[in-house]
């Protein structure tokens, strides 16, 4: 699954933007920091920043559809029927409801989709909750697509993961708490968001300059928290390959902004580039490379004070 690059997130402290925005897409809730082609968020690569430079990471272009904190929620009246086949009427519950507040009808749960029909999440919806429906932690299913919302997973949880042939994967649990706040009830994981806010998740936290996670995964920025994300980076991802989405590099490279180094393609939408320790000495690939901060300073959260990415200073 991939997962797109430019989405504003709602959970953590915010990584610095820059002007240097490349397009990409973002993974649905069947499973977030980037277009999508499986299931799962969508997510905003963070940028590293030294003073007042900022080197640019590489974005995307699926920013609309934020339900971010203090908009106005209009429900539906009436709860949304399955109608013939077990879909969704989707002429019902498509405005948008709030996924920390989870303020649709009884029985029903609020959820992120693609209003626009495409695998990238980018509004929120209520969608019935299905007869004996999962917990995180076990297998789901979706209808449709990755990107329908309808999933066979409790409520305050979204099936994540999704395999595009099976339409199978594991129930993940929304993030609780508000966008300034939010909480994950099992502190081995971290709130990660992407969507514009739209979609907030708790996922295994993961060091990029120690990673810990499985096989079949790599630790990435889905919005401004590292977590273990599945690894779409493929035959290519290398040093300087171009990039569209936070997991298309090879673990241990971020999908970095084009101008982050002379040797990757201007034209393209990202380039992988190393992350670095601060605290050890230099040693970036590129020319004129150096090893800049990732967070702004002093918003590092903790464990995070030494993670740098090789860049070309701005």
């Amino acid at each position: 699954m991939l997962l797109p690059l430019l989405l504003a997130l709602a959970c953590g402290p915010q990584s610095p933007m820059t002007t240097d925005e490349p397009a990409s897409t973002g993974e649905p809730a069947s499973g977030t920091t980037t277009t999508t082609s499986t299931t799962g968020p969508t997510t905003t690569a963070p940028t590293p920043t030294t003073g007042t430079t900022t080197p640019p990471t590489a974005t995307s272009e699926d920013d609309a559809g934020s339900t971010s904190e203090g908009a106005t929620f209009i429900i539906p009246p009436e709860p949304c029927p399955l109608v013939s086949g077990g879909e969704l009427d989707l002429r019902c519950s498509q405005l948008p409801c709030s996924l920390w507040q989870q303020n649709c009808p009884r029985g029903e749960k609020c959820v992120p989709f693609s209003a626009d029909g495409d695998p990238v999440v980018d509004s929120s919806r209520c969608v019935p909750i299905l007869p004996d429906p999962g917990q995180p932690g076990e297998p789901c299913t979706v209808e449709g697509n990755s990107a329908t919302g309808i999933d066979s997973c409790d409520l305050g949880a979204v099936c994540w993961d999704v395999d595009a042939d099976t339409l199978s994967g594991t129930c993940v649990a929304l993030c609780e708490g508000s966008a300034d706040e939010p909480i994950c009830d099992d502190p081995a994981t971290a709130c990660a968001g992407g969507g514009d806010g739209v979609l907030n998740i708790c996922l295994p936290a993961c060091d990029p300059l120690a990673p810990d996670c499985a096989a079949d995964e790599l630790c990435a920025a889905l919005g401004s928290e590292f977590t273990c994300l599945p690894d779409a980076s493929g035959d290519e991802g290398q040093v300087f390959d171009p990039c569209e989405f936070v997991n298309a590099c090879e673990p241990g490279l971020a999908c970095a902004a084009t101008a982050a180094a002379f040797e990757c393609d201007p034209n393209a939408a990202g380039c992988c580039l190393p992350y670095c320790d601060l605290d050890l000495p230099p040693n970036c690939p590129g020319a004129m490379q150096q090893c800049l901060p990732w967070y702004p300073p002093g918003e590092a959260p903790p464990g995070h004070e030494d993670l740098g990415v090789c860049a070309v200073p701005q």
